[in-house]
């Protein structure tokens, strides 16, 4: 790169995805010569700089921007003067929700255009329900193409080759921390661990409570952000696959700085690595199985490896089914294939109200047939957490919810939620009853919930009951195998009950919703729909989706959902 060569890498990110991206790019900027800065989009509320480009990985909550992209979004929509700025964007969304995908990226990428800045290289959409991966990959390889051309020397353009990515030799084992610190998290202990649901109940939630540490502190609805731990029996299964020796001590020590690397500082064995560092079950991208063909020494096998398109297998079950990779991989290049293993986030299902020194998780475990059609997929996180017992401890950290899905005591409350959906909600039901202990007058407080039968997984039955008895809440239940009057799914019971909502709606009521982001979050959004249709003269589809998404704008309709299986 020609001397002195800045650049600015700024991310719009709630639950860190985003700034680990940005992180990760100005490693790769930092790797060519570049002189880079990580922040905010915030830290730049009156523009951008024209003096160095700036790369913004973004992503959207809601279709609306981020916490930390707030005043820069407000900016962008003053019609903003963006002449000089060079810029480039990666978006960051699921497109299982089409409705709101990409719209923070795209429009930051749309207003920068009108405003006179130019695209160091095209934006990229990169899909959490898709290859996140692999479009993080390709973007990273083409902002690297983009900065050696337009700021690099003459030579050096389009020949400089990265290098491998970790040098290893065997030495002797040591701690995890490097690994903490490189996630912010903090060890804490499990003071308690049971069984929510009934023993014959298909699928397990759990109960987990943690200790916090000194000084830590939470607010209810927000998160906890906890590394998992490989189950004992895929580590095994993985190093058969791989050929490797489990006793192994190795010493990985990166050639270049990467944020976004294995985060070692001293010599583990290859259990260790497996257990605690990379990822084993996430299914194999296109970029692995062209890495796996080139190594395969066997031609049958490398040929159908080469022709593989959109495997669902994970890395392991591709391994397993080409028995000529067994051996084929040194270390470097195993450590450049594997994923290194990412925190999982899980709504803290207490209140500090009730006590400020642990925290409450309701834990599903994730058990469904693979995608492979090859046995039982286990979630990584979901499985780890339904073996912890008290006295172990969690790698973890504290990480703030949004902030629109604070519940206060300013207006009329509509909960709504699935299975452990209900976690944010026990927490703001917990706060209401503190509220009127203390002698408040509260506005009503409507709780939809579903679950399969009030035997079975009515979680946390005789602390909800009791709080209705003090008046804290209402609670609304929806049986799926056990339904009452037509009433299946939570959105049924809501439809059934759309009077005294509208109702409530018509009062100021704020509409939160929590669960599963594939079947219930719709189904809700349309009964709420259907309500206004009903209720509204000449109203159609098209006016109540307008009605809905300025609820939404408005932040009186707010979801934290994720998609399910």
């Amino acid at each position: 790169m020609r001397s002195g060569t800045r650049a600015l890498f700024l991310h719009g990110s709630n639950y860190g995805t985003c700034r680990e991206f940005a992180a990760s790019l100005a490693d790769e900027a930092a790797g060519i010569g570049c002189d880079t800065e990580v922040a905010p989009l915030d830290a730049y509320p009156d523009g951008l700089p024209t003096d160095r480009p700036v790369v913004i990985a973004a992503a959207s909550y809601n279709g609306q921007p981020t916490d930390d992209a707030t005043a820069f979004a407000a900016w962008l929509d003053t019609a903003p003067q963006a002449t000089g700025v060079t810029y480039g964007v990666l978006g960051v969304g699921d497109r299982n929700w089409a409705a709101t995908y990409q719209h923070v990226p795209a429009r930051i990428d749309e207003r920068l255009a009108e405003g006179g800045g130019t695209r160091l290289l095209e934006r990229a959409a990169a899909d959490a329900s898709g290859d996140l991966a692999g479009t993080v990959r390709t973007f990273t390889a083409r902002l690297r193409t983009a900065l050696l051309e337009r700021y690099g020397d003459p030579d050096a353009t389009g020949t400089a080759e990265p290098t491998a990515a970790y040098e290893v030799r065997a030495l002797t084992g040591g701690p995890l921390d490097a690994l903490a610190e490189r996630h912010g998290l903090l060890p804490m202990t499990v003071t308690e661990a049971y069984d929510l649901t009934a023993p014959t109940h298909p699928r397990t939630k759990r109960f987990v409570r943690l200790a916090l540490p000194d000084g830590t502190t939470y607010r209810t609805g927000d998160h906890l952000t906890v590394l998992p731990v490989n189950d004992p029996a895929l580590v095994e299964r993985t190093a058969a696959a791989l050929g490797l020796d489990l006793d192994t001590v190795l010493d990985i020590r990166a050639t270049r700085p990467r944020r976004d690397g294995i985060a070692v500082d001293r010599p583990l064995t290859a259990r260790q690595l497996l257990t605690h560092h990379v990822e084993l079950q996430e299914r194999t991208t296109p970029d692995q199985l062209t890495v796996l063909a080139a190594a395969n020494p066997c031609p049958p096998e490398r040929t159908a490896l080469a022709a593989l398109v959109d495997d669902p297998r994970t890395l392991v079950e591709v391994l397993e089914a080409h028995p000529a990779l067994r051996g084929a991989l040194d270390w470097p290049a195993l450590l450049d294939l594997l994923t290194p293993l990412r925190p999982r986030h899980y709504s803290v299902s207490s209140s500090p109200a009730t006590d400020p020194g642990h925290a409450d998780l309701m834990v599903s475990l994730l058990e469904v047939p693979a995608r492979s059609g090859l046995g039982t997929y286990t979630g990584v996180g979901s499985g780890h957490l339904h073996t912890v017992k008290p006295g172990d401890t969690v790698l973890a950290r504290v990480q703030p919810c949004q902030e629109a899905f604070r519940i206060d005591a300013c207006a009329p409350v509509v909960m709504v939620a699935a299975g452990t959906g209900l976690a944010p909600f026990r927490g703001a039901i917990a706060d209401r009853r503190a509220r009127l202990t203390s002698g408040a007058e509260l506005p009503p407080a409507l709780c939809y919930f579903g679950c399969d039968a009030p035997d079975a997984d009515y979680l946390h039955a005789e602390e909800l009951h009791a709080a209705e008895a003090a008046g804290a809440v209402s609670l609304r239940p929806a049986f799926s195998a056990a339904p009452v009057g037509g009433v299946t799914f939570v959105q049924h019971r809501i439809a059934a009950e759309a009077g005294e909502v509208w109702e409530l709606l018509r009062a100021g009521a704020r509409v939160y919703v929590c669960g599963d982001g594939s079947r219930m979050a719709p189904g809700v959004r349309e009964a709420f729909r259907t309500l206004y249709r009903d209720r509204t003269p000449d109203a159609d589809e098209v006016t109540a989706e307008r009605w809905l998404n300025e609820l939404i704008a408005n932040r009186r309709y707010v979801e934290d959902v994720y998609a399910a299986g």
